[in-house]
């Protein structure tokens, strides 16, 4: 253990201004600093009687590390006393804005933990181990710097394009079945403006009505996968915005019926589901990738097992009716996705696959929305579903959320905030040529 007695520098490299470093320990490999305030003269807060001294409490607050060691700061703090007996008030302590009242944390500290989880993206429990705090200790300093930015109405302004979806939040259990969120996201900053628990109609139109129309007017642009209670509170909220189905989910609702279509077939010509050698199982995978990505010799290969596995042509049918949706998005213009979306139609028809006809029966009630696509030139869901891939990793870095509370502070904080960090300057652009 190493004892260093006071001395101003250790004060100055502490930082705060209204404490003084006394001794200074080395304990474990940590710094221990004895510090104290610099005034020891006091006015009673009710009367302004001078007080006099009455003990000091000292107490273990972790504060920012000093060179990259962990240190704790033993605060003696100086209990007062009033003299006077008329007085109301009796005892009181000194009061600091760099520590709170029974604190275990110095206020910057409990603001490095928030930016630790919301800027460096680390869990609340690692960035509490690092400071040797609980995790509730931890969530309730990202709790504090954080909720204030959410909630503050200037997050929300200056949005003209949105993305809605859903986004799986609790898996199924004995106890309830799979919980679904509901994520908003702004297209045009890459920011999410919300996560609302529930994946309804009402919880979408509750969200925006709240919003106001004039909120809602500014909308020009909405995206979002086929889902009926989605478009129903968009077009009764967002009276200018122009809605579009994102290709993604369209091409995906053709992926859905090559599976249905190829489970099908494998349980009437085999009599069980896929195995490992059965044509249709081996290219599952293969049937689901665009034509134009596939080299000459997987689509061969893919060919011939559809030749040993499909005898009456069904999953083909299916994966042509994929290829023809897609050159519909691959359109050149509006007019032109017209033109293919009746071929798309007529071999949907044509083909005889009740798969197909119930996907062709689901585009047509959303074709208006299909073609708007090509109205805006080309607007998707990508950058809600790179949203959901981050919201994904930080689930799993956290292994998990049972409150919604959390889940949403922790995704709007990582997710939907631009945060004010200075960025450090490089001081050398390349490396000299005199270097070895």
């Amino acid at each position: 253990m190493t004892v260093i007695q006071r001395s101003q520098g250790a004060t100055a490299l502490v930082g705060l201004p209204e404490l003084v470093v006394g001794a200074q320990v080395l304990v474990d490999g940590e710094w221990w600093l004895n510090v104290e305030t610099p005034f020891d003269v006091a006015a009673c807060p009710a009367c302004g009687t001078r007080a006099v001294g009455h003990g000091r409490t000292r107490s273990q607050i972790r504060d920012l590390p000093v060179a990259g060691v962990a240190t704790v700061l033993v605060f003696a703090r100086r209990r007062w006393r009033c003299p006077d007996s008329d007085c109301d008030v009796s005892t009181w302590s000194e009061h600091l804005d760099a520590i709170r009242p029974r604190a275990s944390m110095t206020e910057r500290a409990r603001a490095r933990l928030a930016d630790m989880v919301n800027i460096d993206g680390l869990s609340i429990a690692t960035a509490a181990a690092a400071f040797g705090v609980g995790w509730a200790t931890g969530n309730a300093a990202v709790a504090q710097f954080t909720d204030p930015v959410i909630a503050d109405p200037g997050r929300l302004e200056g949005v003209t394009a949105l993305g809605v979806d859903e986004k799986r939040f609790l898996n199924a259990t004995a106890e309830h079945r799979t919980i679904f969120t509901t994520q908003i996201v702004d297209l045009d900053r890459h920011l999410l403006l919300d996560v609302i628990e529930g994946r309804s109609r009402d919880v979408l139109d509750d969200w925006l009505a709240e919003r106001g129309t004039d909120w809602c007017a500014q909308i020009t642009l909405a995206t979002l996968d086929p889902a009926a209670g989605y478009r129903l509170a968009l077009v009764e909220n967002l009276p200018n915005a122009t809605l579009v189905v994102d290709h993604f989910h369209a091409i995906k609702l053709a992926g859905k019926a090559i599976d249905d279509v190829r489970r099908r077939v494998q349980n009437t010509t085999l009599g069980h589901r896929g195995r490992k050698g059965d044509p249709l199982y081996r290219g599952r995978r293969v049937f689901l990738t665009g034509m134009d990505r596939l080299s000459d010799e997987r689509i061969t290969w893919m060919f011939g097992l559809l030749a040993a596995g499909d005898p009456d042509g069904e999953v083909g049918a299916a994966i042509l009716a994929k290829e023809l949706l897609r050159e519909v998005y691959a359109a050149v213009d509006e007019a032109h996705a017209r033109r293919r979306l009746i071929v798309f139609f007529q071999h949907c028809a044509e083909a005889d696959v009740a798969e197909l006809r119930r996907l062709a029966r689901t585009i047509d009630r959303w074709v208006n929305l299909v073609l708007a696509y090509h109205r805006t030139g080309g607007a998707s869901n990508g950058r809600v579903e790179n949203t959901h891939m981050l919201a994904e990793k930080i689930r799993r870095n956290a292994h998990g959320f049972a409150n919604h509370t959390n889940y949403r502070r922790r995704l709007l904080g990582r997710l939907g905030t631009k945060w004010h960090t200075l960025t450090v300057r490089r001081i050398r652009g390349r490396q000299p040529r005199s270097a070895a």
